[in-house]
C-alpha cells in the first residue's frame, strides 16, 4: 500500500493526464456557436432519404 502522499501526487497525476487528453480531444467536439448559421443547414451532399415515422397503433 502507498504512503497517502504518494497515492496523492499519483492521483493529482492521473488526473491531469486525462484532463489533457480530453482537452486534446475537445475541438473535435466542440459545438457552432448559437451565432453560426450554419447549425441550421444540412451538409452539401448529404440529403437523408425520407423517413416513414412507425404507426404506433397497429405497430409496437
Amino acid at each position: 500500500m502507498l504512503p497517502a502522499h504518494l497515492a496523492d501526487r499519483l492521483l493529482k497525476q492521473r488526473r491531469d493526464a486525462d484532463s489533457a487528453e480530453f482537452a486534446r480531444q475537445l475541438p473535435l467536439y466542440a459545438p457552432l456557436d448559437a451565432d453560426d448559421p450554419r447549425w441550421m443547414t444540412e451538409p452539401d451532399g448529404s440529403e437523408q432519404p425520407s423517413r416513414r415515422e412507425p404507426d404506433w397503433a397497429t405497430d409496437y
